[in-house]
């Protein structure tokens, strides 16, 4: 089986609901795969929510990369179907709560019997990635598909390795479209952070959908076709990746 050979269907790997707390005392719900292997990653949602496709990617990545999953719920259970209000979800997010979440869940899976973790994030996970791996020593490595927030953290501080992920025809401006990434790119090489940069020439934003929903999202949004080989060749060196700096 490739690393993403199951991407648009579920795994025999399942999650449970469970919780982190927030130095602040706020808990942060989770969905974890079952405690056991000694590296951590901490998944981050796209705009979308914790929906099907987020969960069938993560649980993918743990049983190909045999890594410990956990899923912190940034919206709280909340889930969008449209692009509409998707957008309405992220804009009303409290990005720094949202970091706050990341490193609970960070700290949780380390608490918990993992050595190292790492964040691997989506869209605004992509962004969420960056940015806390920038501002949280306990992440150990740091990934990053099509998301960029400048503001939420400077990235030419990055010390944890980094790999990141984007479509050349990504159409979000100022966010994930290939202007934006070739500044985040130079501004990481400035970082002297050990990098992996990766640009997919045929691909646009939320390229790793593979689900049958993502695909006809894609679709209804006018970008391009998903493509399975794009998504194998971005599995097959995330799980490369983990290997290299979780081990």
């Amino acid at each position: 089986q490739s690393p993403a050979g199951s991407i648009h269907r579920a795994t025999t790997m399942s999650t449970e609901l469970i919780s982190f707390k927030r130095e602040d005392g706020t808990e942060v719900p989770a969905y974890a795969t079952a405690a056991g292997p000694t590296q951590g990653l901490v998944v981050l949602q796209e705009w979308w929510g914790v929906n099907e496709q987020v969960k069938i990617t993560a649980t993918n990545i743990a049983q190909e990369c045999g890594v410990r999953v956990a899923i912190p719920d940034l919206y709280r259970t909340k889930i969008a179907y449209e692009a509409a209000e998707a957008q309405h979800l992220m804009s009303g997010l409290d990005w720094p709560g949202a970091v706050s979440d990341v490193k609970a869940a960070v700290v949780g899976l380390k608490a918990a019997g993992c050595t190292k973790v790492a964040v691997v994030g989506f869209c605004m996970g992509g962004a969420l990635s960056l940015g806390s791996a920038v501002q949280h020593p306990e992440i150990d490595a740091c990934i990053a598909f099509y998301g960029w927030n400048d503001g939420l953290a400077d990235v030419g501080t990055m010390t944890k390795p980094t790999q990141c992920h984007f479509g050349k025809l990504d159409d979000i401006k100022g966010f994930s479209d290939a202007d934006t990434a070739a500044i985040l790119h130079e501004k990481l090489k400035g970082s002297g952070c050990p990098l992996e940069f990766y640009m997919y020439e045929k691909q646009g934003h939320g390229f790793m959908n593979g689900t049958d929903w993502g695909k006809e999202m894609q679709k209804k949004l006018g970008r391009p076709e998903v493509q399975t080989a794009e998504i194998d060749a971005a599995m097959a060196r995330v799980k490369a990746f983990l290997a290299k700096h979780l081990n």
